[in-house]
């Protein structure tokens, strides 16, 4: 974990061991993270594992002891069969629509365009949600009224 948050902390992209691809790799991260739109995702740190841990869920607490470790936004955690982020700027939904998002691209630089526009693609039509609210309980009030009379 140190090696991590001190690899995050030098250049924002931290890699779990040493490895010849490990260059390249960082490089395309880079660009594609330049790319990449970040909206609300704000400052990002990205993590790259070997292996995937048999608990999923195990990469979120590295993920989750990164971010409150470094100074970044949203830390990003990619192995080969998974992406996990966590954020203090993302909503829940748009972390799970970018780490979907991600993992569906082998590319892992090309994942990272993905995860940053799934995380800016969508947002709730409030005026729509509150008005279908309104025309609901309306209707249901009409009813009862109209029952209440019978």
């Amino acid at each position: 974990m140190a090696s991590l948050e001190a690899q995050l902390q030098e250049d924002g992209i931290a890699f779990g061991t040493e490895n010849p691809v490990n260059v390249p790799l960082e490089a395309a991260m880079r660009d594609a993270l330049t790319q990449a739109p970040s909206g609300d995702m704000g400052e990002a740190g990205l993590v790259v594992l070997e292996q995937t841990p048999p608990q999923i869920a195990d990469l979120r607490d590295v993920a989750q002891d990164l971010l409150n470790g470094t100074g970044y936004d949203t830390v990003v955690v990619r192995t080969p069969n998974a992406a996990i982020a966590v954020s203090d700027s993302l909503s829940r939904a748009a972390i799970e629509r970018g780490q979907t998002a991600m993992v569906a691209q082998p590319d892992y630089s090309q994942g990272v365009v993905a995860f940053a526009e799934a995380t800016q693609g969508h947002s709730v039509a409030w005026g729509i949600a509150v008005g279908a609210v309104v025309l609901a309980l309306a209707c249901i009030a009409v009813l009862s009224a109209w029952r209440a009379r019978r």
